[in-house]
This record gives C-alpha cells, sequence and structure tokens, in this order.
C-alpha cells in the first residue's frame, strides 16, 4: 500500500527535515499551508495521514482535529508537540487523533508513527 504523508505547519527547515527523513519510505509527502487550505481539500482513503504541529498553538491545532472529526474524517492524526504540552497531548488523544510525539523526535520514531497510523487505517 501507498503512503502520502500530508504536513500541515511546520517552518521550512522542519518541513526539509521531514521530507528527508521519510526519504523512500513513503510515496509521497505534501505539504498543506494552513488548516484551512487542508479542510477545503481533506485527504482520505487507506494510506493517507496527516502530521501536524502544537508548537506554536496547541489550542489551533486541537480545533483543526476537534473540526475534522465532526465532518466524520477518520484520517490518521500525528501531531508533534513540545514535552511540556502534556494537557495538549491529553486533549488530542479526546478527539482521536492517531498519536502523539513529543519534540524533539528522531527520524525512527516519525516514520513508526506514520507506519502505525496507516496500517491501522486499513
Amino acid at each position: 500500500m501507498l503512503t502520502i504523508v500530508h504536513i500541515v505547519g511546520f517552518k521550512p527547515d522542519e518541513r526539509a527535515w521531514m521530507e528527508s527523513a521519510f526519504g523512500r519510505s513513503v510515496a509521497s509527502v505534501v505539504f498543506v499551508d494552513d488548516d484551512e487550505a487542508l479542510l477545503a481539500s481533506v485527504p482520505s482513503g487507506p494510506g493517507h495521514c496527516l502530521i501536524a504541529s502544537a508548537d506554536v498553538d496547541g489550542a489551533a491545532t486541537l480545533r483543526l482535529v476537534r473540526e475534522l472529526r465532526k465532518r466524520g474524517v477518520t484520517l490518521p492524526v500525528i501531531v508533534l508537540g513540545p514535552h511540556t504540552a502534556f494537557r495538549t497531548a491529553i486533549d488530542i488523544a479526546r478527539l482521536e487523533a492517531t498519536d502523539f510525539l513529543e519534540r524533539p523526535v528522531s527520524v525512527r520514531q516519525l516514520r513508526a508513527a506514520v507506519h502505525r497510523a496507516c496500517m491501522d487505517s486499513r
């Protein structure tokens, strides 16, 4: 099965790191500029997953996941956030996000989370 990783937000250097981290382990990496763009064209189907950041504004990430679930979208969501975002991690889990990874995240952790997310969405 092909894996397509959609990434919303993040700084250019973080995007470059994630793209290189996945290398050939996924079919493609798609960068989405903001939440509105993602919601306008929500990816779906097996093999798709979303990575979002809770570093700058955990509340915005919660709103995004809440809106996806409200629309009935079961897209696996992996949230990256600081180790101090314990409350955000709990709230994200309650919204049925797939995973919450504390920064710093290794290439191995990121790949494993995407693999689990895409396998669980089958």
